[in-house]
């Protein structure tokens, strides 16, 4: 095995490491979301074994496209995004909807604000916003790691996820109303 590749060239390898810091976050997440719908992989390219993302092609072929990062890296992206696995395998159990103070900024308009309890374990905001023509949702899960803060260091690090210029929701909306702390086991 060479440095770059310390688990060797078999993609499985680096979903196992991946998949032991996705379960830090997510304790009740599955190996199988990994797995199915990576679009990462190793493979010799110009006679070399890079770490590539795949992209589809137009007559539904797929090419490999190195990645220039390290095994650390390589891992990383294979353990991010999989919120839409996240989500499925782990249906909403209540949730509280957050006011802003200013659902408005120039012509989007903040639709919904959740903080969301599943089933499972775990928390999540959703959040949907657009204008009269455009719009869309998100879901971002909030990891495990930050329930173990303080209240005001977990206001530090969520703010970091659901960010509030792209959310509205900032941090004197989060404070102020109490369900919000007591929802989330502070």
């Amino acid at each position: 095995m060479s440095e770059k590749f310390p688990y060797g060239y078999d993609l499985n390898a680096y979903i196992d490491k991946a998949f032991e810091q996705m379960k830090a976050d997510f304790p009740w997440a599955t190996r199988d979301m990994m797995g199915e719908r990576t679009c990462f992989g190793i493979e010799k390219v110009g006679g070399e074994y890079q770490y590539v993302r795949y992209y589809s092609n137009f007559d539904g072929t797929y090419s490999p496209d190195p990645l220039n990062v390290d095994s650390e890296e390589f891992i990383r992206r294979l353990a991010e995004g999989h919120d839409w696995e996240l989500e499925r395998a782990n249906p909403v159990k209540e949730c509280i909807d957050v006011e802003a103070s200013d659902r408005c900024s120039g012509d989007w308009f903040l639709e919904c604000y959740q903080i969301r309890k599943h089933e499972k374990g775990g928390y999540s905001v959703y959040v949907t916003a657009g204008n009269r023509s455009a719009g869309g949702s998100k879901t971002v899960f909030i990891p495990a790691s930050y329930f173990k803060l303080s209240w005001e260091e977990f206001l530090d690090k969520y703010l970091g996820l659901a960010t509030p210029g792209s959310f509205y929701v900032g941090r004197a909306d989060l404070e102020r109303d109490p369900r919000i702390k007591e929802f989330l086991g502070f």
